[in-house]
């Protein structure tokens, strides 16, 4: 019996649906065929697939790339992309690995390494309790050693935030970042591209300033503060309240900076002032009439403090993490310098105190220091060894069971 021809309520013939892809269904390469087991992640781009290799019997990640008539230019972006870092080994460079692509019907198909969860969705599942700096840490290392990586191939992410960077099991602090889709190279970029997220948006990116490589360092900060506060350290949800939060707590951007953005109107104003034309930012009604939008207010609990070094009291003073907070919060102002030429380069920041926990036992000769400083350096300690999974959550002890306290 043939099939009946699809129609619409008026009987009219009508072209066939896309195919749809569905759980136990294979999608096949020239090298293997992929079973579908659970759709784990969806976005603009399409959605992300936990498939068993058939051939090989292990799971992997398949991208399933929509087909999108806009998309296909970010498909191969993407690709050219991870051919560039293909000489990258991607366990030592931290960096999720790549196996292949292929066009399954209409669809693209992006074959990955099977990771386990990402940042985000770890502090989601500890119900949004901060981290201690003895679980950020190795993190923070393994994320500076991928931007290194990618930095020596003039490689620019442009889109680090907590979603992006994984956990590759549940039984130890080990990380690969992820999602090369908006990846571009640094020779390539041009001033008054929007990339990066809201919240995660280095200045000279929503300045339409030139920008480098160090626009990742900016979002490495971000997602630092991110574990540290377990909230969003600047809004996600509005450019204004992003940028008017950099300016209380970092100061504004120089005026030579604001003179050469392309954007800077969008969120200050000129005045006139003793030594000539100066800048200043809008107000919330000046910026909405400006730019003919309404500011948007984020919904947190978490109250930012009024600098940086505020991150350093916001926890009980009398414990073994406070002199580790404050080479954390050194790093953290280096990684948010205003000044994309003056942050602080990923081969730096792995030599920063934080990283190399050698201010650890400059503090003492005491016991009670060396003990300090193995507890919180030595990966094989017993708390991290016991960095295991609890109902799909990460060990508890390396959460802080207090809030934020901000010291204003």
């Amino acid at each position: 019996m043939s099939a009946l021809p699809n129609v619409d309520a008026s009987g009219t013939s009508v072209p066939p649906r896309a195919a749809e892809i569905f759980v136990g269904q294979a999608l096949l390469s020239s090298s293997s065929a992929y079973s579908v087991k659970q759709f784990i992640g969806e976005g603009c781009y399409g959605q992300v697939a936990r498939c068993l290799n058939r051939r090989t019997n292990r799971e992997v990640a398949v991208k399933i790339l929509k087909t999108d008539p806009n998309s296909g230019q970010d498909t191969e972006n993407e690709v050219s992309i991870l051919k560039v870092i293909s000489v990258l080994n991607p366990d030592q460079c931290n960096i999720v690995r790549f196996f292949e692509t292929f066009q399954h019907l209409i669809y693209k198909c992006l074959v990955f390494e099977m990771l386990e969860m990402d940042l985000y969705k770890l502090i989601h599942e500890v119900g949004y309790k901060p981290m201690f700096l003895c679980a950020i840490q190795p993190i923070a290392k393994q994320l500076l050693v991928a931007l290194d990586a990618l930095k020596s191939l003039g490689v620019v992410h442009t889109d680090i935030k907590p979603d992006n960077v994984m956990l590759v099991n549940g039984h130890e602090i080990r990380i690969k970042l992820i999602d090369f889709g908006l990846a571009a190279l640094a020779s390539q970029v041009q001033p008054g591209c929007r990339v990066q997220p809201i919240g995660y948006r280095a200045p000279e990116v929503s300045l339409g300033l030139p920008f480098t490589e160090a626009i990742d360092m900016w979002g490495v900060g971000c997602v630092l503060v991110f574990l540290y506060v377990a909230d969003n350290f600047f809004s996600v949800t509005c450019e204004y309240q992003m940028m008017r939060r950099i300016v209380e707590l970092l100061g504004q951007p120089e005026d030579r900076l604001l003179f050469a953005g392309l954007y800077t109107e969008k969120f200050f104003m000129q005045e006139e002032a003793a030594g000539g034309m100066t800048w200043r930012l809008m107000t919330e009604e000046e910026y909405s009439f400006v730019n003919n939008t309404e500011v948007k207010q984020d919904w947190s609990f978490f109250v930012p403090p009024n600098s940086l070094d505020g991150l350093v009291n916001m926890y009980p003073k009398e414990d073994a993490e406070h002199v580790d907070r404050l080479a954390f919060v050194d790093l953290v102002k280096r990684l948010l310098d205003l000044d994309g030429d003056q942050r602080i380069s990923p081969s730096d920041a792995l030599q920063q105190p934080f990283i190399t926990r050698s201010h650890l036992c400059k503090q003492s000769d005491s016991r009670e220091c060396r003990a300090d400083a193995e507890e919180l350096t030595d990966p094989s300690n017993k708390s991290l060894q016991r960095f295991q999974r609890f109902s799909k959550g990460i060990k508890k002890s390396f959460f802080c069971c207090w809030s934020p306290v901000v010291d204003l």
